[in-house]
């Protein structure tokens, strides 16, 4: 059964679908149900999540079949979250399936790995988590130094770090992760 605290954890992911199905823009509806499949939430999940966000003011009521728009508190909160659009209306910070990251790609992985390196003292990670989180981050950071690094090494290591922050409970630290990897 889909609990407050499964609520809470996934609004924040919910509103940056809603953020990228929309482009950013309060007038576009979208169904709260196809924001909800794309996160894996059933229907019953989609309807409790999204009713959080009328709640909070992040999202509107369109239509009684289930269309939602974004608000500009909602559009605010989500690029907060790490949400972008680009000018060609791909969101910004999506890792991709070319074999060599481009230029925009590297940026993103360099600011999300800087996040993570600035914030990992507050984690209160066990030894073994740490270390392996550590880990993920130098072979990130050996990548990086490549002039050709590899997505699917840099994909995996984010990956391998995403389970070590569920096991924490970090969701926020997991949105600009899921966002990076298209999750």
């Amino acid at each position: 059964m889909f609990t407050l605290d499964d609520v809470t954890e996934k609004s924040p992911l919910f509103l940056v679908e809603l953020y990228l199905q929309t482009q950013g823009d309060p007038s576009v509806t979208v169904s709260w149900f196809d924001i909800g499949e794309t996160l894996g939430l059933d229907r019953e999940a989609s309807t409790m999540t999204a009713e959080n966000l009328f709640a909070t003011g992040l999202a509107e009521i369109k239509t009684l079949s289930g269309g939602i728009g974004i608000t500009a508190d909602g559009v605010a909160e989500a690029q907060q979250l790490g949400a972008s659009i680009t000018s060609k209306g791909d969101s910004g910070l999506v890792l991709g399936n070319t074999p060599v990251l481009n230029e925009a790609a590297c940026q993103a992985v360099e600011k999300i790995t800087a996040d993570l390196k600035n914030n990992m003292g507050e984690k209160r990670l066990d030894f073994d988590s740490l270390s392996e989180l550590m880990a993920d981050l130098k072979s990130i950071d050996a990548q990086m130094s490549s002039p050709n690094s590899k997505t699917a090494i840099i994909r995996e290591c984010f990956r391998s770090i995403m389970g070590v922050l569920k096991k924490t409970g970090d969701t926020d630290s997991l949105i600009p992760l899921k966002i990076l990897l298209g999750d």
